[in-house]
């Protein structure tokens, strides 16, 4: 909101001192420029939501027995009845309608089989939903609450990507995508 009436004193400004004297065309094609980039540079420097151009994320390596507990493809970590979980799972289902070779999983964080029901009716059963009980695997890997995403390439080994919810943007889909080679 301060930057457009910082703007909008910029333009007053320049009318008063430059374009008294000047053809309306020229007034308006001037405010024009001021206006769009005034608000270009004031986008940039907030934009609207920061994690859609996000992709901060940190790198697990497991060992020994759980080295395996993840699969090769994309692992949504959600909480039941989580708003933010379900729509993660939202964008996950838009994803696995164009690229349906990514694997794509959801694990519920609980031991009631009824947490899972209503993440499996969301996805229309094209994304595979499974309980995960809590453990000390997952203590040491949640960061910065619902959903975490966990990304495990196919290569075999047991090198993980982790993000937030906040973390996780149209970046590291492309990340994913590129890796995935889609």
């Amino acid at each position: 909101m301060l930057e457009f009436f910082a703007v909008c004193l910029i333009i007053f400004n320049v009318y008063r001192q430059y374009l008294s004297n000047a053809s309306l065309t020229l007034r308006r094609l001037v405010s024009i420029l001021i206006l769009f980039g005034g608000s270009g540079i004031a986008f940039a420097v907030n934009p609207i939501y920061e994690g859609d151009f996000s992709h901060q994320y940190r790198e697990i390596n497991l060992a020994g027995e759980n080295a395996d507990t993840f699969q090769h493809g994309l692992t949504m970590i959600a909480l039941p009845g989580c708003p933010f979980c379900f729509e993660k799972l939202k964008e996950m289902k838009i994803v696995n309608e164009i690229y349906p070779e990514l694997p794509m999983f959801v694990l519920v964080v609980n031991n009631d089989s009824l947490a899972v029901e209503s993440y499996r009716e969301a996805s229309n059963d094209n994304i595979q939903v499974s309980l995960f009980p809590e453990s000390t695997l997952l203590k040491s890997i949640i960061m910065g609450g619902y959903p975490n995403l966990i990304y495990k390439d196919s290569d075999g080994s047991s090198r993980l990507i982790n993000w937030n919810n906040s973390g996780f943007g149209s970046a590291s889909w492309d990340y994913i995508l590129e890796e995935e080679g889609l």
